[in-house]
């Protein structure tokens, strides 16, 4: 899987852009606030249909668009992508309506066809590395779940409706549960839990095939991420936990291969649980347990990373992380996705970032690299890659490898 051409008109701080990339990838340098970030951030867009680095749209779309022609502003991003010896084209286009900060509009369209959000997702895979990524390791539970969610979207179109109607439920549960609060209302009263129990009925399935899916995925994720680890750190293992926001029964690594069955016994468990907890929920006012509270911890020997890990081994944690989310797209779909390192390579040593390099190397995948620095770009093992120059939204050199 690669693209071989991105154009942009009217993103971030470029008015227009057309990028050819070969199969191999691209070496990228540019000073801070040259536009390689954004580059970046469009191809991820155009992946998962998010930003990876706002979810305030307006944010993306040029401030100065639409007024050469006294239209709305607006944005629009393409992509040419092979994948299976096929090619499609990708489109998205944001239109805003005139002084206000919200995204009115936002289409996307398929080889010519227009098509709803989830039906985009999985025809470019990508794994970005960004530099805040160590936050994964350090951060909220929130950024973790998004990101967990972003990798097992690419693979699984019917977890991200799982997710899209998960969170229409709780917001219209919710919704509910501060009506009750506010009144008052007794727990114990017949005709709001008859009310309420449509919704936990609703929340119960997509809920229950989100944490399914996730728990399969963590199996897997773990044991790359500690096959990676032994690469990465030779003394220490990188492990991965996951913490649900349910009291979850044990069960099997065999019982993994019946997602059926895996989400039955989830749902007992939840719906059984929602109960136990609905005078709190009554009181509070909202839904406090479900995969919105999940969590998923990295460990280092066994310990939480980031209590007892260095800043060099949270950075190498999620290296080791990233790799696995490559390795788990490519044995599930059967083709390598994009890497996309963002100005990531002057965060490690030299020998850790001579130990990624060889890493990425060795996937025989599309690669785009940036650096506001060139050294770093000059490692023997980025030697194959053309390398390209931006400056205020615009190529303004370009050097093939030697």
């Amino acid at each position: 899987m690669h693209l071989t051409l991105l154009t942009l008109e009217e993103f971030r701080t470029y008015q227009q852009l057309a990028l050819e990339l070969p199969p191999e990838g691209l070496r990228i340098a540019g000073r801070n606030a040259s536009g390689k970030t954004s580059l970046l951030e469009a191809i991820v867009l155009l992946a998962t249909t998010r930003s990876p680095r706002t979810s305030t749209e307006r944010d993306t779309v040029r401030w100065e668009s639409g007024e050469e022609y006294g239209v709305n502003p607006y944005a629009r991003l393409g992509a040419v992508v092979v994948a299976r010896d096929r090619r499609h084209h990708l489109e998205i286009s944001l239109e805003l309506p005139e002084g206000t900060a919200r995204i009115a509009r936002k289409r996307f369209r398929v080889d010519g066809r227009s098509v709803r959000a989830h039906d985009m997702v999985g025809v470019l895979r990508t794994v970005l590395f960004s530099p805040e990524d160590v936050q994964l390791v350090t951060g909220a539970p929130a950024e973790r779940r998004r990101q967990m969610d972003i990798l097992i979207s690419q693979i699984d179109r019917s977890y991200m409706r799982a997710l899209s109607r998960y969170g229409k439920v709780l917001s219209q549960r919710n919704g509910l549960l501060r009506t009750f609060s506010r009144d008052r209302v007794d727990p114990g009263s017949r005709a709001a839990v008859a009310q309420l129990s449509f919704w936990d009925e609703e929340l119960v399935s997509s809920g229950s095939e989100i944490v399914a899916g996730r728990v399969v995925a963590l199996a897997d994720l773990t044991d790359l991420v500690a096959e990676r680890s032994q690469f990465l750190i030779s003394d220490h293992e990188i492990g991965m936990n996951y913490h649900p926001r349910l009291d979850l029964p044990l069960w099997s690594r065999n019982e993994h291969g019946s997602p059926g069955k895996l989400q039955q016994r989830v749902q007992a468990t939840f719906l059984s649980q929602l109960e136990q907890v609905r005078s709190e929920e009554f009181r509070r006012g909202t839904t406090v347990i479900g995969p919105h509270r999940d969590d998923f911890l990295m460990t280092l020997d066994g310990r939480p990373l980031d209590a007892f890990g260095s800043r060099g081994q949270q950075r190498l944690g999620v290296v080791a992380l990233k790799l696995s989310e490559s390795d788990m797209i490519t044995n599930r779909t059967g083709e390598r996705p994009m890497v996309l390192l963002d100005d990531v390579l002057s965060e490690l040593d030299e020998v850790h970032r001579g130990l990624l390099l060889d890493a990425l190397s060795a996937e025989n995948c599309q690669v785009l690299v940036t650096s506001a620095d060139r050294s770093p770009l000059e490692h023997p093992a980025l030697d194959h890659l053309p390398m390209v120059q931006l400056s205020d939204g615009k190529l303004i050199g370009n050097q093939t490898p030697a």
